[in-house]
């Protein structure tokens, strides 16, 4: 237990300096901040071993086995989107509080297509699902799970019905590590998600800045 929360000491440590920069510096920063938040994140797990780009292409060359749990876990994710939208249905004024990146020249459109595809299921999956998430016993593995989707939702927003957003989206991805121990499958599932509901942001931005 020792050795697990002084492995997870820095990356904590490195989403309260975030926290604290989306809280003190001026909405135009986040989109830089929130690219090194991720950037620090996978080099710290890359380098500890937690990634592994052979393992990833084995996985997803390894057919059924794989892409079925990934398939799962996308419907999964889409239907805590909807249900984490519900409350806004009823009651419209709820403020999400979610941390807004603008992207206003190709600069920022870039950092935020990295920030908001590529990075997120590389940084998030391998800190808190793969780091967080300890399998010691039945006790640790609830609250550790409780933790890491806290901690995800406050990378999110700040607010409490964001934060509550954050933690139903963070379900579908912290079952299906808990249930497979390959963090793989939410990552890839991620991924998909990510590329599909953000792609479509990049592409429609870089459209208008075409014009």
């Amino acid at each position: 237990m020792e050795k697990y929360i002084k492995q997870l000491l820095i990356p904590i440590l490195w989403e309260g300096l975030f926290i604290v920069s989306c809280v003190f510096l001026p909405k135009e920063y986040f989109i830089y901040t929130n690219f090194l938040f991720y950037f620090g994140i996978i080099i710290f797990f890359v380098q500890k071993g937690y990634f592994n780009l052979k393992e990833l292409k084995a996985n997803i060359t390894s057919g059924k086995k794989f892409w079925f749990p990934v398939a799962l876990t996308v419907l999964f994710l889409i239907l805590a989107f909807i249900v984490s939208y519900v409350p806004k249905m009823f009651f419209p004024n709820l403020d999400e509080g979610m941390i807004g990146l603008e992207r206003n020249n190709w600069l920022t459109l870039i950092l935020f297509a990295i920030s908001t595809i590529i990075f997120p299921p590389l940084a998030e999956e391998l800190f808190y699902r793969k780091a967080m998430i300890s399998f010691q016993s039945k006790k640790i593995l609830f609250i550790s799970t409780i933790i890491s989707m806290l901690l995800y939702a406050l990378e999110h927003s700040l607010s409490l019905y964001g934060i509550s957003m954050a933690m139903i989206w963070a379900i579908p991805f912290s079952i299906s590590y808990i249930k497979t121990k390959n963090i793989y499958i939410p990552m890839t599932a991620h991924f998909i998600v990510n590329l599909i509901m953000n792609g479509s942001s990049v592409i429609i931005t870089a459209l208008h800045f075409l014009r």
